[in-house]
């Protein structure tokens, strides 16, 4: 990863000051709505300093490769926790209704990300309640047990935060509309380093 005019370093010192910041939210307010709204609000600030996320140094997948999104790590703490990441996707990106096991944060920062938002339905499936577009300046906060979906139509570039980093997220569920039923949700899109002092150059 190149990088003249010095930006990943500042970058890497914005993102851990705004990673100090959602540790102190959290032991504060705990995982709470309260707290999830403070650290959204917090990555919606990181996002603003725009020059500090370049879109070449957070290319999409290449139109040859078998995924079209991917994430890049911008921070984890050594114990896993309060991982952050950047979501880069080249479209026609969609997940299933999914919750996270652990609180979850979407922050936007180019194009579009439709979240429906969904509760657990009587029948065993689940019901839309809600949706909001993740955009510039915009983000949506979840509990443990929060379910959401994902939609990007055309290239997007995301933040994504967590309680605990995506690997060890291994009870996530997922509803399977095809077969009724829910399921454990193993997919994790490509993760590829972005840490300051630790990207592969």
């Amino acid at each position: 990863m190149t990088d003249p005019s010095g930006v990943t370093t500042e970058r890497g010192e914005a993102v851990a000051a705004a990673m100090a910041d959602i540790r102190a939210i959290e032991a504060e307010h705990g995982v709470t709505r309260a707290g999830v709204g403070a650290i959204r609000d917090r990555l919606i600030e990181l996002s603003g300093n725009r020059r500090l996320f370049p879109a070449e140094q957070f290319p999409a997948p290449a139109e040859e490769e078998r995924i079209r999104s991917c994430l890049y790590r911008l921070a984890q703490d050594d114990d896993d926790r309060f991982a952050l990441y950047a979501q880069s996707s080249r479209g026609s990106v969609e997940t299933p209704p999914h919750n996270h096991t652990t609180w979850a944060v979407v922050v936007g920062f180019e194009g579009q990300e439709l979240n429906r938002f969904y509760d657990r339905s009587a029948d065993g499936g689940v019901e839309q309640t809600d949706q909001h577009v993740v955009e510039a300046g915009t983000g949506v906060a979840m509990l443990p047990d929060d379910l959401h979906s994902i939609h990007i139509e055309g290239p997007a570039l995301n933040f994504h935060c967590y309680g605990l980093a995506l690997e060890r997220l291994d009870e996530r569920e997922f509803y399977d509309a095809a077969t009724g039923q829910w399921r454990i949700f193993t997919n994790v899109s490509d993760i590829r380093e972005a840490r300051h002092g630790l990207q592969h150059c």
